[in-house]
């Protein structure tokens, strides 16, 4: 049996949850919370995959709940309905301020909920299953044994892997945002490789591979066979080179 979504309700008018509870049970689990605080425990505790969440509250106003989950980094891709009777320019302003993906005005209309909700969840398992395959790729890059060190057009140095780190002697994120050429490539032939990167994301070809010797953070140095490979967006267009390096300094007595 397929699972099913999860629903939470938040209004601090039980009859306003019962309704929408009607609404949509048939299709989802629906969880209910009776004001912001309850709200964040029954987000914490049953994980829902959509709030509907009501802006008048007497304890914790739906806007500052909104504002909650969507800074933590648990909760910022969960889907949020702001449920109002407020309908001024601003009131919308401030809920899209703090994150909110959509609005629904009160009395809700049961075939503009159930739209909603089931447009969101949609959009919801696009997101949840990009972000499964780019983190199962980022693990497949992390622990692979060869440097790894992806750049962008700039030439500035956006992931850097396990190996990679270790081999120069960076700590995790030290690399991130330094120009690669600068910071790895020996002085005397900076030029050369920043006019060899510079031609390659502009769309000229890349060798089978080079090998250069790199500088690690301590001073010394070592030898890496590269093998570089264009990234590009779903258009086609570059959006940077991934330098995978062999490291062949480990190979001389």
């Amino acid at each position: 049996m397929q699972k099913r979504d999860k629903v939470l309700i938040v209004d601090d008018e039980q009859a306003i949850v019962e309704l929408m509870g009607l609404y949509l049970k048939s299709d989802y689990e629906v969880i209910n919370a009776y004001n912001g605080g309850e709200a964040l425990e029954r987000v914490k505790a049953d994980k829902p995959d959509l709030v509907l969440l009501d802006v008048m509250m007497p304890d914790m106003n739906g806007y500052e709940v909104c504002r909650i989950l969507k800074t933590s980094v648990e909760t910022q891709f969960l889907p949020v309905i702001m449920v109002t009777a407020l309908s001024g320019k601003d009131d919308r302003i401030k809920g899209i301020e703090v994150g909110a993906d959509e609005f629904l005005g009160k009395p809700v209309n049961r075939l503009e909920l159930v739209t909603r909700v089931k447009s969101l969840l949609r959009i919801k398992h696009l997101q949840d299953k990009m972000l499964a395959e780019r983190n199962d790729a980022i693990n497949y890059f992390d622990e692979a044994g060869f440097i790894a060190i992806v750049i962008d057009t700039q030439l500035k140095i956006n992931l850097v892997n396990k190996k990679g780190n270790q081999s120069l002697g960076y700590e995790e994120f030290e690399l991130i945002g330094q120009d690669f050429v600068n910071t790895l490539i020996k002085e005397d032939m900076r030029s050369d490789v920043r006019a060899y990167l510079e031609a390659a994301v502009v769309g000229s070809s890349l060798p089978e591979y080079s090998e250069l010797v790199v500088e690690c953070k301590d001073g010394s140095e070592i030898l890496v066979r590269w093998y570089d490979s264009l990234l590009k967006d779903g258009d086609g267009n570059i959006t940077g080179v991934i330098c995978s390096g062999e490291d062949l300094s480990i190979f001389e007595e």
